[in-house]
């Protein structure tokens, strides 16, 4: 029986194409399948590194089915990578599935680390992160949102999130009316030309927020409960 293939967990930029690591080039240059939660992300980065290789879309609709094709390509002898849209897989992003199935087969998972939003906000964030809950994106309903923010409040542990353009004024006022005024970092648009940077209590950040007409993605950490 041929030796089986190995999945490989390609991290690839948030934002800045230069963040791009030599070996990720390398891996996805070589491999026999690239599997992609963005088909037009993908292609882009591969233009701007003259990357050629067949890409297969991934989402959280379809992780489930294409999974079994893409372990009997693996089963079979060929080399697979995976990226996400942006930074690291398998963090607030598809590709738990696939990663997990490859588990449970034996078949090899290799990390290629690179960019990743969480620990590039907390590298920056000056809230004496040694330790830190990551919880990304917050749920859709309000009211389950709500909850969660309740369930986190007490923790002592600074807390990560991510959020949308549509919903971050509003998520920052539940945070505000349940967790209190905390201290809090924010980026917005990481590494990308409109990236920008709001330090202060969460009171502080939201009316700073409230005049900024340019919106793109957040990445945010407020600080633990310090009683």
């Amino acid at each position: 029986m041929d030796s089986q293939g190995i999945l490989y967990v390609v991290a690839t930029p948030v934002g800045n194409l230069g963040d791009m690591t030599l070996r990720a080039i390398d891996v996805l240059k070589e491999v026999d399948l690239v599997v992609a939660e963005s088909t037009s992300r993908a292609l882009k980065l591969f233009n701007h590194y003259g990357i050629k290789n067949t890409i297969l879309g991934i989402s959280s609709y379809n992780e489930e089915k294409r999974s079994a094709g893409i372990i009997r390509s693996l089963k079979e002898g060929r080399n697979v990578a995976l990226v996400t849209a942006a930074g690291t897989p398998c963090i607030s992003d598809p590709g738990s599935i696939l990663v997990s199935r490859c588990v449970a087969e034996d078949i090899d998972v290799c990390a290629v680390p690179g960019a990743s939003a969480v620990s590039a906000l907390v590298s920056v964030s000056g809230l004496f992160a040694d330790r830190f809950i990551f919880y990304g994106f917050l749920p859709l309903k309000k009211g389950k949102r709500k909850k969660a923010l309740e369930e986190l409040s007490s923790f002592p542990y600074p807390i990560v999130f991510y959020e949308s353009p549509r919903r971050i004024e509003e998520t920052l006022g539940y945070v505000l009316d349940i967790m209190g005024d905390r201290k809090m970092v924010m980026v917005k648009e990481m590494t990308k030309l409109f990236e920008r940077t709001y330090r202060g209590t969460v009171s502080e950040v939201i009316e700073r927020i409230s005049g900024d007409e340019t919106r793109g993605e957040y990445a945010f950490m407020v600080a633990g409960n310090e009683k």
